[in-house]
């Protein structure tokens, strides 16, 4: 058990209380799904292995898989939980430049970012350029078109700069 996720459970108080007892009401159902399929393990780890060079931020983080976040991703601490392929998230390939951009958002709000929206537009353009330096620029668009971007308005490339 993780103690960072624990720590976080605790801290919820009673709204912890709520989402254990959701939890122990869906174990029945969940129990059934059995374990996460070694093949996607592979697979995304192959897919992180090819991607790094657009990440280097990364490397830093233990990356997990869970069936119900899909296309998206989510960050804690030196977590990063992505969705499982084939179950909402169609890919290795998406999976793993999910985590890259979850990493690369982790890294860009430590240089500041002032908003959501800011952070977010600005990881998407750093991991953009960075991407097309590392000669993966069709693949990172593969992983970008699936996402709904509208609200987050003009996305300029970042270039590794903290602003």
């Amino acid at each position: 058990m993780s103690a960072d996720a624990l720590a976080l459970a605790a801290s919820a108080g009673a709204i912890a209380e709520v989402l254990r007892a959701a939890t122990e009401l869906e174990l029945p159902a969940f129990a059934t799904l059995g374990a996460l399929p070694a093949a996607a393990l592979g697979e995304v780890a192959a897919a992180l292995a090819m991607i790094a060079p657009a990440a280097p931020s990364l490397p830093r983080f233990e990356v997990w898989l869970a069936r119900p976040l899909g296309l998206r991703g989510r960050t804690h601490a030196r977590s990063i939980v992505v969705g499982l392929p084939g179950l909402g998230c169609p890919d290795a390939e998406h999976a793993a430049w999910q985590a890259a951009h979850e990493a690369t958002v982790a890294e860009t709000a430590a240089a500041g970012a002032a908003t959501f929206l800011d952070l977010e537009r600005r990881a998407l353009g750093r991991l953009r350029s960075r991407a097309r330096d590392a000669g993966l620029a069709e693949a990172h668009g593969r992983w970008l078109a699936r996402l709904d971007l509208r609200a987050l308005g003009e996305i300029v490339d970042g270039h590794d700069s903290p602003e």
